[in-house]
């Protein structure tokens, strides 16, 4: 299992045995009322506004039938998450410090907990950029099953930020930080041939754009709630020379060239976030998914891969690997972590945020 709730302020989903699974007949109200998560993940993604006085209050949980239960989630000005949790007896509080970004800004916030081992963790993601912060914490309260489910049913002992993109809530630790990559199904070109990214296994060979033949040194796989920034975005064929759709993460860095990539940025290509395509013929918005799986390849050095005739970006790690914490948040973690490189600088021009917009602009309009 994984994601076993989801909601987006209209419609909420809950189902123990995951999203994915068939729906259960087994009221959860009823049957297990004290049930716990013994471990999980809350993710909230929502705007924070800096100029905002004092905090704002993004998840708000509170219910005493049976016993108090009391769970919130806010943002404060100076940067900073907070997660209070009470039941009955028992009190949990962390908090997490974040540079503040200038202007207002999409942000993921997590909270996860294994509390047989007795440790937990908050994570907070600035989408825009990247960037990403984690704790790690002592003691976590586990999420009852009942309070998840009536989260995601945002009923009157819920309230939930109207600029929330989405709550969700997964039965295990998940991963936070890292760009997702794409979907299953795309396909990578190899000395021998295509292969679907899903087919691909470490030590396979692939093409890239800067130094030729690398081998494949590991593959990340995340299952993530279909929505917000999360949500998949569908290339269009046959823009960019694609012979079928490519389904790809918005945060997903695709390789551009031509005479507007000259005449603006004075480079002979750069790389483009997919979400700056939206508004445009090439690219549309894929809205039928609960969730999705995104693979990502990881290489010595950062590269582009080819896809049909369409280059993307290889994951790009920096060097986290000098940072345990971090690195142990990640869909890395379970990687050697001797083995895992380290990337100096991207293999393009990456393109700042007034770049990609004006580079978006003039393309396939």
């Amino acid at each position: 299992m994984s994601w076993i709730g989801l909601t987006d302020l209209t419609k909420g989903l809950f189902n123990p045995a995951g999203l994915g699974a068939k729906p259960q007949h087994t009221n959860v109200q009823v049957a297990a009322p004290n049930e716990i998560l013994p471990t999980g993940t809350l993710v909230v993604e929502t705007l924070f506004r800096p100029e905002t006085d004092g905090s704002q209050a993004v998840l708000h949980y509170e219910r005493s039938k049976d016993w108090h239960r009391h769970l919130s989630v806010e943002l404060r000005k100076s940067g900073e998450m907070q997660v209070r949790m009470v039941q009955g007896q028992s009190r949990f509080i962390a908090r997490l410090k974040f540079p503040v970004p200038e202007h207002d800004a999409a942000i993921r916030l997590y909270f996860s907990w294994n509390a047989p081992e007795r440790w937990g963790r908050l994570a907070v993601k600035l989408v825009d950029t990247g960037e990403f912060f984690v704790i790690k914490v002592g003691n976590p309260l586990p999420m009852p099953m009942l309070d998840a489910l009536t989260i995601m049913r945002n009923g009157h002992s819920t309230r939930i930020s109207a600029e929330a993109a989405f709550v969700a809530v997964s039965d295990k630790v998940e991963p936070v930080g890292l760009s997702a990559g794409i979907c299953k199904g795309s396909r990578i070109e190899t000395p021998s041939g295509s292969v679907r990214i899903e087919n691909l296994r470490l030590g396979d060979r692939v093409l890239t754009a800067t130094s030729g033949i690398q081998p494949v040194r590991w593959i990340t796989r995340r299952t993530v709630p279909a929505l917000g920034r999360f949500r998949p975005i569908r290339i269009r064929a046959p823009f960019f020379g694609l012979s079928e759709d490519m389904l790809v993460a918005p945060d997903h860095r695709i390789l551009v060239e031509g005479s507007e990539t000259e005449y603006l940025l004075g480079e002979q290509d750069a790389l483009l976030p997919a979400q700056r395509l939206m508004g445009s013929r090439a690219a549309v918005s894929e809205a039928r998914l609960k969730t999705v799986t995104y693979y990502h390849v990881l290489l010595d050095r950062h590269d582009c891969l080819l896809h049909d005739s369409l280059w993307s970006e290889s994951l790009y790690v920096g060097q986290i690997a000098t940072d345990p914490v971090r690195l142990d948040a990640t869909a890395l973690a379970e990687m050697p972590r001797s083995a895992i490189p380290t990337h100096r600088s991207f293999a393009r021009h990456r393109l700042s945020d007034h770049e990609a917009r004006s580079l978006a602009s003039v393309l396939h309009r």
